[in-house]
């Protein structure tokens, strides 16, 4: 899918000569082989979700925009909740041979970039994530999460390493997958 916001020099400023980068929008999964980076588009409230399974040397990113479940009578893109988003991105991953059992997470994003005081919808994705994964007895190995700026993953599954962009500065390292 080609999008627009690629051309943004804050999303892709360094990677814009990456040979094997695949961009992870709203609602969209990505599942990436040893020698690619998977970098979400800039995450406001919503949340990336970065799973990565070392014996397979397989990773993925969810970009996930609302808590909980897709309603029954949800149509179009159910991998915008948190739930739905969470299930592919594991049955994807286990399509490529990936174990359950040796899936590890990091997840970025859930700030309030609106900066309204009532506004909990990203705490509330936050949370959803955090629960499922609990339930899938996924753990979550290092988070960036909060506050009130936009942050953009990346992940280069060639490393192992997962890092963050935060506003406009640069990129911070958040974990290495052992």
């Amino acid at each position: 899918m080609n999008h627009p916001i690629t051309k943004h020099v804050y999303f892709a400023r360094e990677h814009e000569n990456t040979p094997n980068k695949k961009y992870v929008f709203s609602g969209e999964i990505a599942i990436g082989l040893n020698n690619e980076v998977l970098l979400s588009s800039p995450l406001g409230s919503c949340v990336a979700v970065v799973a990565f399974e070392e014996e397979k040397r397989i990773g993925g990113m969810a970009h996930v925009m609302l808590p909980g479940s897709a309603p029954d009578t949800q149509i179009r893109n159910k991998k915008l909740y948190a739930f739905n988003a969470i299930n592919f991105l594991i049955k994807s991953l286990k399509q490529k041979g990936a174990r359950l059992k040796n899936i590890k997470a990091c997840i970025v994003g859930g700030a309030n970039v609106l900066k309204k005081e009532n506004d909990f919808i990203s705490k509330e994705l936050t949370d959803s994530i955090i629960n499922i994964l609990g339930e899938k007895q996924i753990p979550i190995t290092a988070s960036a999460v909060g506050g009130f700026e936009r942050r953009v993953a990346i992940f280069n599954l060639y490393t192992k390493e997962v890092f963050y962009t935060e506003g406009d500065a640069d990129k911070t390292f958040l974990h290495k997958f052992d």
